[in-house]
């Protein structure tokens, strides 16, 4: 009866191990701001570049860049400077505390730009795709939050 239960305990520990290695690359990778206050997250395969906010698919053709403008202090300021560097792009979301914004990126590839409010901060994250959908751009977007 011992073993039964030894044996049983080992393999519950296994299993709970490989889920927990199969739920952490899922998760994928964080890319984090330069100056480390804000995050999204983006596919394990993906390259990060260490302390800039850039991430890349391993194709190259999606490119993500996560930063905290300091001259954009407020959500309101965000929106306005947006609506002059992307005045094609089409709003899609726009509330006291989040902004969002889909259409061409600066170089000529679609985009899905969005920003959050934090406290006396903005968080931004442009998301540039060559391949994949919009869908997939969205959910890296939508994934963007204050760094723990």
């Amino acid at each position: 009866m011992n073993v039964i239960v030894l044996n049983l305990r080992i393999g519950l520990t296994l299993a709970a191990l490989a889920a927990g290695t199969i739920l952490c690359a899922q998760e994928g990778k964080k890319v984090t701001s330069h100056d480390g206050s804000c995050q999204v997250t983006v596919p394990a395969d993906w390259q990060v570049s260490g302390s800039f906010g850039i991430a890349n698919s391993p194709d190259k053709t999606i490119d993500v860049a996560v930063s905290t403008p300091m001259r954009t202090p407020t959500l309101d300021d965000l929106k306005q400077t947006a609506a002059m560097v992307y005045a094609g792009d089409k709003v899609t979301k726009s509330t006291a505390s989040e902004f969002q914004m889909e259409g061409q990126g600066l170089n000529g590839k679609p985009n899905v730009y969005r920003g959050i409010q934090l406290t006396g901060k903005v968080c931004i994250v442009e998301v540039t795709y060559g391949s994949g959908t919009v869908e997939d751009a969205r959910k890296i977007a939508g994934s963007l939050k204050a760094a723990k």
